[in-house]
């Protein structure tokens, strides 16, 4: 079943016209033609039938449902600027994950830098894909895309759990399941090149707890999925 996140108030009974933009994604793409899909407005979810008449898209809500497909917990993913392809396939699979909210921010080692020129763009096609991914999976809410922010900004972001994972925490640090469950996470993911030890000094003394995520060294989109997935299973 597709689900469309809609900008206005709905009633069960109500009939209303479809954005253009998913009028013509239902219609044109899907072939859709008096089916039921869901509709999405602040968290409430509605099953609606779409139809067309004339050149109009029009859906006609016929009960409210009453799954919430959201984790318990608020988490929110720091995810350091990687390759492009990779960061866009992070922001994917952490919307699909449950992710309350993803921070991009840039640190010492990021290899990718977002151009000043593009930043618009950029944000706009990054924004596209969380939408779309929350639709497919089924999500109440679309997670909240932060601009992205330097590594000494990530404080703002903290929550009742905070943590930073670092290839070298050594065997004896923390892991996932000494901190969780919380009702509220913030995880930190580092660049290709890992985090430097003045960045992990400083985000210690910010709060975040370095973590280790086992013996092997993942990428870094690796470990974001990773992460995604443990906290979201522990905080179930």
């Amino acid at each position: 079943m597709q689900e469309y996140f809609i900008e206005h108030p709905v009633a069960v009974g109500d009939i209303i016209e479809l954005p253009e933009d998913k009028a013509h994604h239902a219609f044109n793409v899907l072939r859709l033609h008096h089916e039921t899909v869901r509709l999405v407005y602040d968290g409430t979810a509605y099953f609606a039938e779409v139809y067309r008449e004339g050149k109009r898209g029009l859906a006609k809500i016929l009960s409210e449902d009453p799954n919430i497909n959201e984790l318990p917990a608020d988490v929110t993913l720091c995810m350091a600027l990687i390759r492009r392809e990779k960061f866009e396939l992070v922001l994917q699979k952490a919307t699909e994950l449950g992710i309350s909210r993803i921070v991009p921010f840039v640190s010492s080692r990021c290899v990718a830098k977002d151009r000043q020129e593009r930043a618009e763009k950029v944000m706009a096609r990054r924004k596209a894909i969380v939408v779309e991914a929350a639709e497919q999976c089924k999500r109440n809410r679309i997670p909240e895309l932060v601009e992205p922010v330097k590594l000494s900004e990530l404080s703002r972001f903290r929550s009742d759990v905070n943590l930073a994972a670092y290839e070298k925490a050594g065997a004896s640090a923390l892991r996932l399941k000494d901190v969780l469950p919380a009702s509220s996470v913030t995880a930190v993911i580092g660049p290709e090149g890992g985090f430097s030890e003045v960045e992990i000094e400083e985000l210690s003394q910010n709060g975040f707890q370095p973590v280790t995520l086992g013996n092997r060294i993942l990428r870094a989109e690796t470990a974001a999925y990773y992460l995604c997935s443990v906290i979201g299973e522990l905080c179930q």
